[in-house]
C-alpha cells in the first residue's frame, strides 16, 4: 500500500483535533506521539491494548495519572 497514513480525531488540550498518523496499532501510536507507556489509550471510547488497530477516523484520547501533591 502506498499511503499508510491514516486520520484521527485527538484529544488535545479539551478538544478534539484532526491529525495525521502513520500508526496501525496503539503500541505504534504511543511511540509516535510520545505517549507515557504507563497512560491509558482511548479508541472511540473503549480504553485499548497495544495491538488495537487504529483505522481512518478513530476518535482517540490518552490519560495518565501523574499528579503530585494537593
Amino acid at each position: 500500500m502506498a499511503n499508510d497514513s491514516r486520520s484521527i480525531s485527538l484529544l488535545d488540550n479539551g478538544a478534539f483535533n484532526r491529525r495525521d498518523i502513520s500508526s496501525t496499532n496503539v503500541g505504534e501510536l504511543r511511540n509516535e506521539l510520545d505517549i507515557p507507556a504507563d497512560a491509558q489509550v482511548n479508541v472511540n471510547g473503549e480504553v485499548r491494548l497495544n495491538d488495537f488497530p487504529i483505522a481512518d477516523d478513530a476518535v482517540v484520547a490518552f490519560t495518565s495519572n501523574n499528579k503530585v501533591g494537593g
